[in-house]
């Protein structure tokens, strides 16, 4: 719906309603919104009659054992090292006690909620209804308005705390819909940033690497040969939400930028997702669209070939919040995580059936989509616009999918220290947390971004060459602009408001702390040294090559780095199974337990907030991870394990 709608709304429901009448003496807040609504303008009081799919998500069991399990399967030194779990054993250990499922289904029918309006998801973890605002006013003693977007001018429905029983708040994780407001944004490349080389077709060889990455200049700096196996069961996959994949371009570049033949007729395979379409109309170099899928496949596809790749085209694209989250997704995968059969957040997840006009028309997809081994995204949130128990919940979701023995790797962002929230890419920052808006264009506090912060997937910083040649190394990326500063480029990094620091990461990040303390206080960054930090590791993210509608660009971007490190993480799998193993599954214990593996950079930064944000240095740092990868030194950590 637009702004229209809720202008019209605004008009007919504008008179005040009463607060919500329930006996409030034994609620107690369970979340409030920090701060101002974040790109979000509050209009009148919902009408009461309204309906909500008010979803409650319940206190699922043995979370707190999250870190022990998957490190028992991923940490080098367990005797458990690679005993991937199987969906249903995940389904079994995390699904919420009985009581917890009685508890609240007491509250709902003892507030007016009869059991007969009840749903549950397959893995029990939700319990759904269709509840009028009215109702819903009542069930958590708080008030619902509308809420307008400021770019979009779409709406929805939100309140800004809600209250529950003290009797009950041990078995609800969150409800929704409630607090929830943001949604999720692609990390932009630098297509308008860097001129087309169309009259570089053809370059092969190591001479200009520095105006050109192509195949062969990352095969040279990260020591990989070609692909020559396609184990089946391996192929990895690169979501896409606000992008699609020109095919027509692909066998140029096969043409032009592999030395190792690929077919012409190479394509991935499609896997759609609640829409998703195999093309866009909309290719032209004003908006840049098909960038992003032509930077994720014609660099992922050379490197790995002839091992294959998928492409999850998730939404779409009519749907206002088709760039949604990365719920949807996890849907498709996971049956036990679906809406209603699952955990979508209401006005932040996508609806399906689309009631747009030309949307998708058919229901929310809910489990049957292959799983790969690796997964490579390019996509993300602002850690400070979402709500604490939202993150969490959908972390643990990758925490799950680590159990299994998938490799969850996200790009750790273009701003530096700092963050982009719309669609001009503009930069913002955070205030003091004790201060309101929490997220701020003008503040001075550094932003962190989720998933990256989520302590179980590989967030992937960015590098670029230190000189004209490829023995001369590595730099972090560092791509200012003078004239407009919403396009400066610096990887991004940080330390997270949100998660604690996962012990695998300790010691480095304790060691750069101690070695190298920033000199920012408290309310700049997070500097308690307890908190997960990232980027965990990075690649070369400027000037790779691409093709796009018929003419050569080099374009950048942590999008651009982390399907080249994701492609060599498929590449290290195919060597585990062809000598009889079976894959990596959540990376990050066995990388930071194997340091001399990595390309140390130690020069460069990531400014952002009015500051020169944090400074690479020897070992791990908030700016490229642990570096850069040595394949031939991976290999030999890669099949040296069980």
């Amino acid at each position: 719906m637009r702004s229209s709608i809720l202008l019209i709304a605004a008009t007919c429901f504008a008179a005040s309603f009463s607060a919500p009448t329930a006996d409030n003496h034994n609620f107690v807040l369970h979340e409030k919104r920090d701060g101002a609504h974040h790109q979000w303008t509050k209009r009148t009081r919902a009408h009461p009659d309204e309906i909500l799919p008010v979803r409650i998500g319940l206190i699922q069991s043995n979370l707190h054992k999250a870190e022990e399990y998957i490190l028992d399967v991923s940490d080098p030194s367990s005797p458990n090292f690679g005993r991937h779990w199987s969906a249903e054993k995940v389904a079994n250990t995390f699904a919420p006690a009985k009581k917890t499922h009685d508890g609240v289904a007491e509250w709902l029918v003892k507030s007016g909620i009869d059991a007969t309006r009840h749903t549950y998801s397959t893995g029990r973890n939700w319990i759904q209804f269709n509840g009028t605002v009215a109702e819903t006013e009542q069930l958590f003693n708080t008030e619902y308005h509308y809420y307008e977007h400021d770019l979009s001018g779409g709406y929805r429905i939100a309140c800004d705390e809600y209250h529950l029983p003290q009797s009950v708040r041990e078995y609800v994780d969150f409800a929704m819909p409630t607090i929830q407001l943001e949604g999720m944004r692609p990390i932009r490349n630098l297509l308008p940033k860097i001129a087309a080389k169309s009259s570089q077709t053809g370059l092969t060889g190591l001479a200009n690497c520095y105006d050109l990455i192509t195949i062969e200049c990352l095969r040279a700096l990260y020591q990989f040969g070609p692909g020559n196996t396609s184990a089946a069961g391996n192929e990895m996959g690169i979501g896409e939400w606000a992008d699609f994949l020109y095919l027509p371009d692909l066998p140029l570049f096969f043409a032009n930028y592999t030395t190792q033949p690929i077919p012409s007729n190479t394509v991935p395979e499609f896997i759609s997702i609640d829409g998703g379409q195999t093309a866009n109309l909309t290719y032209d170099n004003e908006t840049g669209s098909g960038v992003e899928s032509a930077l994720d496949f014609q660099t992922s596809y050379s490197i790995i070939y002839p091992q294959k790749l998928r492409l999850y085209q998730v939404g779409d694209g009519v749907n206002i919040d088709s760039v949604g989250t990365f719920n949807i997704f996890l849907d498709a995968l996971d049956a036990s995580y679906c809406t209603y059969l699952g955990g979508d957040a209401p006005y932040v997840d996508p609806e399906y059936p689309d009631p747009n006009e030309g949307g998708y028309e058919g229901p929310l997809q809910c489990g049957g989509a292959p799983i790969s081994n690796v997964f490579s995204f390019s996509y993300n949130q602002i850690e400070a616009a979402l709500p604490v128990s939202y993150q969490v919940r959908q972390c643990h979701e990758w925490m799950k999918l680590g159990l299994q023995g998938v490799s969850v790797l996200f790009a750790a962002g273009d701003s530096g220290v700092a963050n982009r929230y719309n669609a001009g890419y503009e930069n913002s920052c955070l205030t003091s947390p004790d201060v309101g808006p929490y997220v701020d264009v003008n503040g001075t506090r550094f932003s962190p971004s989720f998933p990256t912060n989520c302590p179980w997937i590989t967030a992937v910083g960015a590098t670029f060459l230190k000189g004209e040649n490829i023995s001369d190394g590595e730099v972090a990326v560092a791509l200012p602009d003078s004239d407009d500063p919403k396009n400066d480029y610096y990887s991004g990094g940080g330390f997270s408001n949100v998660f604690a620091l996962p012990s695998y990461q300790s010691a480095a990040v304790t060691n750069y702390l101690t070695k190298y303390p920033p000199h920012y206080p408290s309310h700049i960054y997070n500097n308690s040294g307890t908190s997960r930090a990232y980027p965990d590791v990075s690649a070369i993210g400027l000037n790779v090559t691409i093709v796009y509608l018929g003419k050569t660009f080099g374009v950048g971007g942590t999008s651009a780095s982390t399907p080249i490190f994701a492609s060599i993480v498929t590449l290290l799998n195919e060597e585990r199974i062809a000598a009889g193993k079976g894959p990596i599954c959540f990376l990050n214990p066995m990388l930071y337990a194997h340091p001399e593996a990595f390309n140390d950079i130690t020069v460069g930064g990531n400014p952002g907030c009015g500051s020169a944000g944090f400074k690479c240095q020897p070992g791990w740092d908030p700016v490229t991870g642990l570096g850069t990868p040595n394949y031939p030194k991976l290999k030999e950590v890669f099949l040296s394990l069980p």
